[in-house]
């Protein structure tokens, strides 16, 4: 049995800009995720079968539905008839629709994915939650950095970090290269505008934009957009009919206060 199909979009053509779709993970709705398995092509239910912790199982089942929903909520296709091929460093894309580019992010309580047309996108989600004070060191923050976040207020320390984090994490998958990028060799800062912008970027095209936003009170998020032009700076947040999700409709911008 599967689910809902999303609807179809209004036309056939890529997004015009980055969308970013979000859904939350919740053992509450275990039915809507697991009547929607036949979707999943035989070699993502294999690996889900292989995955033996239930909470572990629902986020990557639930990130390879949204994958689907979201990529035909951009074009008009079953969600079931999407294939997938693994480029440079393991990187996945779709098939036969090389146009398309996504980045799938997921942690405890929430999945996300971002579609764009053309270049290349990044998205990554942390819970607030997590105790990341291992990760503060010289292996993971450029100096000024470290520094920086010393200086802070303890009570500060750990969404300053996360913000960091997942700003590298996004521009990693970006990139495409994933951590095997040196992120004590990349460091970000506010451009005029108050934007987050890579201070070691010298790069004329392509460009890059990013996106740095709270989801709540248990969530941070990063965006990563690199592509010779990024045609608008708001994103909103976008939910899929078949998953649940309650936050839909904000607007990211790259000038957003933290």
């Amino acid at each position: 049995m599967t689910g809902p199909a999303s609807p179809p979009a209004k036309d056939a053509r890529a997004p015009a800009t980055p969308r970013l779709f979000l859904a939350e993970v919740d053992a509450a709705h275990d039915a809507v995720y697991e009547a929607q398995l036949g979707l999943l092509d035989a070699d993502e239910r294999a690996r889900l079968a292989r995955l033996r912790l239930a909470p572990v199982r629902r986020e990557a089942l639930v990130a390879r539905l949204l994958l689907r929903h979201a990529l035909s909520a951009c074009r008009p296709r079953p969600p079931q008839d999407w294939r997938y091929l693994r480029g440079v460093y393991g990187r996945p894309r779709v098939a036969d629709a090389p146009e398309l580019s996504f980045s799938l992010s997921h942690c405890a309580g929430l999945v996300g994915c971002l579609v764009a047309p053309g270049g290349r996108v990044g998205l990554d989600l942390e819970p607030r939650a997590r105790d990341t004070q291992e990760l503060w060191n010289a292996r993971t923050l450029a100096p000024d950095e470290l520094a920086a976040l010393l200086a802070q207020a303890p009570e500060q320390r750990a969404d300053a970090f996360l913000r960091s984090w997942t700003l590298k994490e996004a521009c990693a998958k970006a990139g495409g290269r994933g951590l095997r990028l040196p992120f004590e060799r990349i460091a970000f800062a506010h451009a005029d505008d108050g934007a987050p912008r890579l201070q070691r970027d010298r790069a004329v095209p392509p460009a890059w934009r990013f996106w740095s936003f709270r989801l709540g009170a248990a969530h941070i998020g990063a965006i990563a957009v690199r592509r010779r032009r990024v045609a608008a700076q708001a994103i909103t947040i976008e939910s899929v009919p078949a998953l649940p999700y309650r936050g839909a409709g904000r607007v990211l911008r790259p000038a957003d206060p933290f």
